[in-house]
């Protein structure tokens, strides 16, 4: 997940990212497809079988300075040590430039296998065949896909994620079916021209379609930052005092949009619905209090620790070579059975970071 400053050029994200959301050239995977392939990497793990050799892994990320990215790592390196494997992390600090580099670097180092979570879909494509893939060793990506595919791009050994058009679209339809009149709805996203801004937007788009009494009064980016969040919602509210609906995907900027309605004089939760994605510890803890209405689970640990293990798979031969949706894996099928996290469900779910 994007934090509150990045250094990612969104002009060139722009540019390149829209396209990619656009046109998908494989389509996307069939959910029991889904299914299978995670119940191959769960029984992997179940079966807790140490591997063969030490094998080294590099760990291509993004980013480990926000609690999404750290849980994801925890997970990854408790998979590496569950599995005996030796792990070096190559942090790209939100920059393009310095993922290429990191990952020039960690071929020259030369390992086993990779994790790689891509920047955005288009320039992580081109570097992933550009370099990763003439190693002819096996990549796992995480967080989102890329090369204008749906979900999976052939050729990698698999794809794990959970953050994309499908649960966006699970919470705004949610959201947006929770006015049974007319009403008006303030949507708050990320970086606009970021894939992820672009999936945001699709399904915002994709709802009121489907919802037409509900009107999207407001459509603002906030840059994941709870700040921007903040002034963004009191000025929804100072234009539109009728809004009973927000929607944001992500929990941290959320807390910001709930300050602003506090601040506006209404309540949270019940003046104005609030509606978000994370899940996480704080989030549970305001659904259960009823500030916050709903969020979609997202699954850091769980993508880095069965990322590792997909890609342990790969390198005894014996490759996923296909899509994980995170929503099939047990923290999500053996307790809430669903992504969405509301006041029924909440008591059930345990939040990892």
């Amino acid at each position: 997940m994007t934090p509150t400053s990045s250094r990612i050029t969104l002009a060139c994200l722009t540019a390149l990212s829209a396209a990619s959301v656009a046109s998908a050239q494989s389509p996307r995977t069939p959910p029991e497809q889904s299914q299978a392939n995670a119940a191959k990497v769960v029984a992997f793990d179940e079966a807790g079988v140490k591997s063969d050799k030490k094998y080294r892994i590099a760990y291509l990320t993004e980013c480990v300075d926000n609690p999404y990215c750290v849980t994801r790592l925890n997970g990854i390196k408790d998979a590496v040590e569950k599995f005996g494997l030796e792990l070096k992390v190559f942090d790209a600090q939100w920059s393009l430039i310095n993922q290429t580099k990191a990952v020039q670097n960690a071929v020259n180092e030369g390992f086993d296998g990779y994790i790689f979570g891509p920047l955005a879909a288009q320039p992580s494509c081109a570097l992933w065949k550009s370099t990763l893939k003439p190693t002819e060793k096996p990549v796992v990506t995480v967080t989102v896909p890329m090369c204008g595919d749906a979900d999976y791009t052939p050729g990698l050994a698999a794809t794990i994620t959970m953050q994309g058009p499908v649960h966006y679209q699970e919470l705004v339809d949610h959201a947006f079916a929770s006015c049974k009149e007319k009403c008006k709805a303030a949507a708050i996203g990320g970086f606009i021209g970021s894939d992820l801004q672009n999936y945001w937007e699709a399904a915002v788009k994709n709802a009121a379609a489907k919802y037409p009494n509900v009107t999207v009064a407001v459509q603002e980016a906030a840059n994941f930052d709870p700040r921007i969040a903040l002034q963004k919602t009191q000025d929804a509210l100072t234009a539109h005092p009728d809004i009973t609906v927000i929607v944001s995907n992500w929990d941290d900027m959320t807390r910001g949009i709930e300050q602003g309605v506090t601040t506006s004089g209404k309540k949270p939760g019940t003046d104005v619905r609030i509606y978000s994605a994370g899940a996480n510890k704080d989030t549970i803890e305001k659904i259960k209090s009823g500030t916050i209405n709903a969020s979609i689970a997202l699954l850091p640990y769980e993508e880095g620790y069965y990322a590792t293990v997909a890609l342990l798979m790969a390198m005894q031969g014996k490759p996923v070579d296909g899509y994980i949706d995170e929503a099939d894996l047990p923290e999500i099928t053996s307790k809430t059975k669903t992504t969405l996290i509301s006041a029924e469900n909440a008591p059930e779910y345990t939040a990892k970071y």
